[in-house]
């Protein structure tokens, strides 16, 4: 199971990395960082991974990373991880290797089998969690991913659609890229959706390996 975490996290983050590796427009991005951190200190710490606890994660991108969240406060707030790997930034003038961290101890609200957090120069340059196989899930028409726009800004689906099953983002503003699964039914059809710059780019079926029971 750790395994295919690990591989299913890094095939997202290879992805992003790749759509984030421009410079982007970092105003206010100091103060941005220092609320940002101030509010994850304060988040519960030695309980389990909540919603709320992936979201205070701020993101740098690739090219200022310094920006995100830094590692010793994510490790300090959600624990020891379950796994930890590296994997290449791709699409900058020079590779670099980020490290990748993982857990799984979660909280029945998140509804996720595992958060993921990848860091740069020890700050937060993406993250994402993956689905878990759940029952009495309600699973959103397909019509309702047909009649969406490519250029439908992130936020806007989010308002629409809800929290995904699974998620992979990675930088901010701009340079920001968004992968969101969401589950149309129990044999794990889903919809594939592609954010780039916080715009909808593509939307694709997908089966993912989720088989809900009941």
């Amino acid at each position: 199971m750790k395994k295919l975490i690990i591989i299913f996290a890094v095939c997202f983050v290879s992805i992003s990395l790749t759509a984030c590796s421009n410079n982007g427009n970092q105003k206010n991005s100091h103060n941005a960082s220092s609320k940002t951190a101030q509010s994850f200190a304060g988040a519960s710490r030695n309980k389990a991974i909540s919603r709320s606890d992936y979201h205070h994660i701020k993101l740098g991108n690739i090219a200022s990373p310094k920006d995100g969240t830094t590692q010793k406060q994510v490790l300090r707030v959600f624990g020891k991880p379950n796994s930890k790997s590296r994997v290449t930034v791709e699409g900058t003038t020079d590779k670099k290797a980020a490290v990748q961290y993982s857990w799984t101890r979660l909280s029945d609200g998140f509804r996720a089998a595992a958060v993921t957090v990848e860091f740069l120069n020890n700050h937060a340059i993406g993250k994402g969690y993956l689905q878990a196989t759940r029952s009495k899930r309600h699973y959103p028409a397909k019509s309702r991913f047909q009649n969406l726009n490519l250029g439908t800004s992130y936020q806007t689906v989010i308002r629409d659609l809800g929290n995904p099953d699974a998620e992979s983002l990675t930088g901010q503003g701009e340079v920001s890229a968004h992968n969101l699964t969401y589950i149309i039914s129990k044999n794990g059809r889903a919809y594939n959706l592609l954010f780039a710059g916080n715009r909808l780019t593509s939307k694709t079926i997908i089966t993912t390996k989720v088989h809900d029971t009941n």
